[in-house]
C-alpha cells in the first residue's frame, strides 16, 4: 500500500494524529529525495488534516504549497488534489468569489484528464455550493450529473456523499421526513465502514440535520432517522 492510499484510509477513519505522522514522515522523505509527487501527496494530506481541525488558513497554505510543487513538474494530473482542497477550503470559509472559480477550474481539469470519478466529486461539491446560494436548478443538475458519473466510474465509495446530496435537495423541497431517513441510512453506512465524512460534507450534513430537527421536531426527526438505518444507499444513486 502506497503512502496516499494508506494515509487516506487512516484519514477516512478520522485518525488525524496518525495521518499527520504519516504525512510528516513522507514529506521529509520526499523532500530529501527530490520526489515531487510524494511531496505533493504529503502536503495535501497535511492540508486536509488542518482543514478538518478548523485551521482553514493553514489548510489553504499547505494546499497552495502543494499546488506550486505540482506546477513545477508540469504534470497537470498532479495538481488535482491541491486544487480540490483549495476549492473545498474556500467553500468552507464562505468565500464564494474564490470557491466558484476554483471549483469550475477543477471540473475543467478533470474533464481534460478524463478523470470521471474526480469529476463526480467536484460536481457534487459545486452542487452543494450552488444549493446554499439558492441556485436550486443548477444544484439539481450538478447533483444528477455527479451521480451519473460516479456510476459510470463504478465509484461505490462515493455513495454516502451522493446520498447526502439527495438529502440536501429533499430538505430544500420540504421532504423533511425523507431527508431524515436518508441521513439515517448515510450515517449507519459510515458507521459500518468505520469512516467519517470529509470536513465539507460533515458540515453540510450538520446543516441539513439542524434544519430537519427544526422543521420536524426532535422526536419526529429521530424516528425518521432510525427508520433509515441500514437502508441500501444505492437506491439513491439513481435518483
Amino acid at each position: 500500500m502506497g503512502f496516499e492510499e494508506q494515509a487516506m484510509a487512516v484519514f477516512r477513519r478520522g485518525n488525524d494524529d496518525e495521518v499527520t505522522r504519516l504525512a510528516t514522515e513522507e514529506l521529509d522523505r520526499a523532500q530529501a529525495n527530490g520526489d515531487a509527487e510524494g511531496e505533493v501527496g504529503a502536503l495535501a494530506m497535511l492540508a486536509r488534516v488542518a482543514v478538518r481541525l478548523g485551521d482553514l488558513k493553514e489548510g489553504w497554505a499547505r494546499a497552495e504549497q502543494a499546488r506550486e510543487v505540482a506546477r513545477r513538474t508540469g504534470d497537470a494530473a498532479l495538481e488535482q488534489w491541491p486544487l480540490h482542497i483549495l476549492a473545498g477550503t474556500a467553500r468552507l470559509a464562505g468565500d464564494i468569489e474564490k470557491a466558484r472559480p476554483l471549483a469550475a477550474e477543477a471540473i475543467a481539469a478533470h474533464e481534460a484528464l478524463g478523470d470521471v470519478r474526480m469529476l463526480a466529486v467536484e460536481q457534487h461539491n459545486l452542487a452543494h455550493l450552488e444549493l446554499n446560494e439558492g441556485e436550486i436548478d443548477r444544484a439539481r443538475e450538478l447533483f444528477t450529473s455527479a451521480r451519473e458519473k460516479a456510476a459510470r466510474a463504478g465509484a461505490d465509495d462515493l455513495l454516502p456523499e451522493l446520498a447526502l446530496g439527495v438529502a440536501a435537495v429533499a430538505a430544500y423541497d420540504g421532504e423533511f421526513a425523507r431527508a431524515a431517513r436518508i441521513l439515517g441510512a448515510v450515517d449507519s453506512f459510515l458507521d459500518a465502514e468505520g469512516k467519517v465524512f470529509d470536513p465539507d460534507d460533515f458540515l453540510e450534513e450538520q446543516a441539513i440535520r439542524d434544519k430537519l430537527e427544526a422543521e420536524l421536531g426532535a422526536a419526529a426527526f429521530a424516528d425518521a432517522y432510525r427508520r433509515g438505518a441500514g437502508e441500501d444507499l444505492r437506491q439513491y444513486s439513481a435518483q
